[in-house]
């Protein structure tokens, strides 16, 4: 009885799907576009660049650019020239450069979300001024730690 009902529903949606697509009424999906992530760029300060994108699909979908012809042209606002969008974008992905900024592209699922707070947690910053943490770099740490480890031997010369 389960497998008849299921069945059924099955040939009912396949028929009412068979009658959009032969009136061509097929969904229009909004295009994805760039958040204002204004209120953000004074709370991070970025020295370099990168992309993260919560969904892989969406992460496949972002290529190194070739030049002019793989330009972003209505996303040139959040998304770095070195980028270049090929697919659809879903979710949302955030961009850091330091010319940008932290900036979100906010895919066609995501538009009524698009707040640039998630972006914050994602964009590699130096410094967050709100919490007022500095990351420091595997050179800095080097050099953190080597005088660390020559202050004892300091202490004991003088």
């Amino acid at each position: 009885m389960l497998i008849r009902n299921s069945l059924v529903a099955l040939l009912i949606m396949y028929y009412l799907g068979c009658q959009v697509a032969a009136n061509g009424d097929f969904p229009v999906l909004p295009e994805p576009q760039c958040s204002d992530c204004q209120h953000i760029q004074s709370k991070c300060t970025i020295s370099k660049s990168g992309v993260f994108c919560t969904n892989n699909t969406d992460k496949i979908n972002i290529h190194f650019s070739k030049g002019k012809a793989d330009q972003n042209l209505d996303l040139d606002a959040c998304v770095p020239e070195k980028y270049a969008i090929k697919g659809p974008i879903l979710d949302w992905c955030c961009f850091w450069t330091p010319k940008l900024g932290c900036q979100q592209l906010a895919g066609t699922l995501y538009q009524n979300h698009s707040d640039c707070g998630i972006c914050r947690h994602s964009c590699v910053c130096d410094e967050d001024k709100d919490n007022g943490v500095v990351r420091l770099s595997p050179t800095r740490w080097g050099a953190l730690l080597g005088f660390v480890a020559l202050l004892p031997w300091i202490c004991l010369q003088s």
